[in-house]
């Protein structure tokens, strides 16, 4: 075994700028062509890792580590100290609990979601990434995978997640009563300068606008949001990043770039000022009377089983108070909370319930909107806060890919396999005709257990059994009325 081979298998995976330090430091007077072309004699058991590392780097590890934690704690380190565009995308899911929604983690990349010369495209970043394994789609989320130490937590994330929603539409709202953008050309999620942004909206006022010989071309607000942490200097360079690379551009529209926090460092927040970044402050823009409803909507998504058994009310409430903060705006967000009101319901009957809980059965993971169960039964309910119909198309995808590696999951659980076991599909858009005739012949099918599916005037119905008023006028405020 060669020194090089040996000093591989001991530090573990290594970027070969260590390596040739190493050689530098041991071999005075060898230079860095001459220990490249050592490096390129290397055989044996090892592995080059290459494509993914600043200066054309390789990482060498030894073949028989490859898939294990020693070998996902090398890739991992090299990519921080070498592999800036992989490496954002990692930090940004950290920071967010482990998980985003798939259309919403380009804004936290420092990759162009549109092509653009010297620059690697997100999806080539994120293609990357997943076949590495160190990022996984499940649904419609991005999720961590094989990150050591990692701050993962998916109920937080979906806090989080519906938090950032709501923070958007205030955004909006704040910043066309102001004038700052115009009144019904805000986009959430989009792109400026072959970036993408959580906020995004023209700008007529003050020197923003340029004049050319035909007419007026708007400046642009844009915005992203970091919650749920203190922001360190880490945590900006994304940001940084879009908004220095945007103004390296040929022609682009003028424009204003605010990031909304709740919480930040000193050094992080002079390095923003200094580079023109307007601080949004969650307290100083809505007022700390929003900031603390924020959290409470964190909180209650975070631990939305729980809460809803012990403190339903406390939903009821929350749901009430946003109402009123926005003017009914809170529609936006049906999707996301509907989960809750499903919850609300089961609670009532459920002994436990559980929102947003992931199973794992042989290798294949699954997540239960609703699960809750009493001394007899289990209710696994599916959610869908839509303003459309489910298609057959989705109640197929449901019932053969969900409810089957759910339903084996319940069996192997020497707890639960013995309890009658439904399955629920929930949708306030209703279902299509295909989907209602599909369903209803499972239905009538299916004996091994019961398959149940309800629409907004079904849900009317199961809240007046509550003989809950306030729920009653929730659901037909919160999931009939449009914007």
């Amino acid at each position: 075994m060669t020194y090089l081979e040996k000093l591989i298998k001991e530090e573990g995976p290594i970027l070969s700028s260590e390596l040739i330090e190493h050689l530098i430091n041991k071999e005075k007077g060898l230079t860095k062509e001459a220990a490249r072309k050592r490096l390129s004699r290397i055989k044996s058991n090892i592995i080059r890792v290459k494509g993914l590392f600043a200066d054309g780097q390789f990482l060498f590890h030894e073949k028989e580590i490859f898939n294990t934690v020693d070998y996902y704690t090398g890739l991992y380190n090299a990519l921080k100290k070498a592999g800036k565009q992989y490496f954002t995308i990692i930090q940004s899911l950290d920071f967010h609990y482990g998980q985003l929604k798939t259309e919403h983690l380009p804004s936290y990349s420092i990759s162009p979601v549109l092509d653009l010369k010297g620059h690697v495209t997100f999806s080539s970043v994120l293609e990357k990434l997943i076949s590495l394994r160190l990022i996984t789609i499940k649904d419609d989320f991005i999720l961590l995978s094989n990150i050591p130490d990692s701050n993962f937590n998916s109920k937080k994330a979906k806090g989080l997640d519906v938090a950032k929603n709501f923070i958007l539409i205030q955004f909006n709202d704040w910043s066309r009563k102001i004038g700052l953008v115009s009144y019904n050309s805000s986009k959430f999620y989009s792109e400026f300068g072959k970036y993408q942004f959580n906020f995004v909206s023209p700008s007529y006022i003050g020197t923003l606008p340029k004049n050319n010989k035909t007419n007026l071309i708007p400046g642009f607000v844009v915005a992203d949001i970091l919650i749920g942490n203190t922001v360190n200097e880490n945590q900006i360079e994304f940001f940084l990043n879009k908004i220095k690379a945007i103004k390296y551009q040929k022609n682009i529209s003028n424009f204003i770039p605010f990031l909304i926090v709740e919480s930040i460092d000193t050094k992080s927040l002079n390095k923003l000022k200094s580079q023109g970044v307007v601080i949004g402050f969650v307290n100083e823009l809505f007022g700390d009377n929003y900031k603390e409803l924020l959290n409470s909507l964190i909180n209650l998504v975070t631990n939305a089983g729980a809460i809803l058994k012990k403190n339903p009310e406390a939903y009821l409430d929350l749901i009430s108070k946003l109402n009123k903060l926005v003017d009914g705006k809170t529609n936006n967000l049906r999707g996301d909370l509907f989960e809750l009101a499903v919850g609300y319901y089961q609670g009532r009957i459920c002994k436990s319930i559980d929102i947003g809980k992931i199973i794992n059965y042989e290798g294949l993971q699954r997540e239960i909107d609703v699960f809750g169960f009493t001394e007899s039964e289990i209710f696994i309910s599916e959610c869908k806060g839509y303003n459309h119909k489910v298609s057959k198309e989705e109640v197929e995808i449901w019932l053969s890919e969900k409810t089957t590696i759910i339903r084996k999951w319940v069996l192997d659980n020497y707890m639960l396999r013995d309890k009658n076991l439904t399955f629920e599909f929930w949708s306030t858009g209703g279902f299509t005709d295909e989907a209602i005739e599909f369903l209803t012949k499972k239905k009538e099918k299916t004996k091994k257990y019961k398959i149940d599916f309800f629409d907004l005037n079904d849900m009317l119905n199961k809240s007046r059994e509550l003989k809950s008023k306030k729920f009653t006028e929730i659901l037909r405020e919160y999931y009939t009325k449009e914007i």
